[in-house]
């Protein structure tokens, strides 16, 4: 039966990969490789605790790519801004998504 939820939780991993990852080929390869990589190294578990432990770690690391990555790919090499990519899955604060303010803002002139 863990068989199953492990193979479960380690396509719904590849499945976000891909789609947060989506345009970046990069990215999306060293997140599959990480991925296959940690599942690879617990495959000789058979203690039931630890195995149920990194299952839950595997699922808690898919929430978090699905809830709070987000691509924001530059809009234009000469301005700093960035298009923020939300979709419906990700994390909504009070209804409006969470808008991190960026560290590029600091150095713009402030508005008289």
């Amino acid at each position: 039966m863990l068989a199953n939820e492990v193979r479960i939780a380690y396509r719904r991993l590849l499945k976000v990969q891909q789609r947060r990852f989506a345009g970046d080929p990069v990215v999306l390869e060293s997140a599959h490789k990480q991925t296959r990589a940690e599942f690879e190294a617990n495959r000789s578990l058979t203690d039931e605790k630890k195995i149920k432990k990194s299952l839950k770690y595997a699922i808690n690391v898919e929430e978090v790519i699905r809830r709070y990555v987000v691509q924001a790919p530059r809009n234009d090499e000469k301005d700093n801004t960035y298009n923020i990519k939300f979709t419906q899955d990700h994390a909504l604060r009070d209804g409006h998504p969470i808008l991190i303010k960026s560290s590029l803002q600091k150095n713009k002139p402030a508005d008289d």
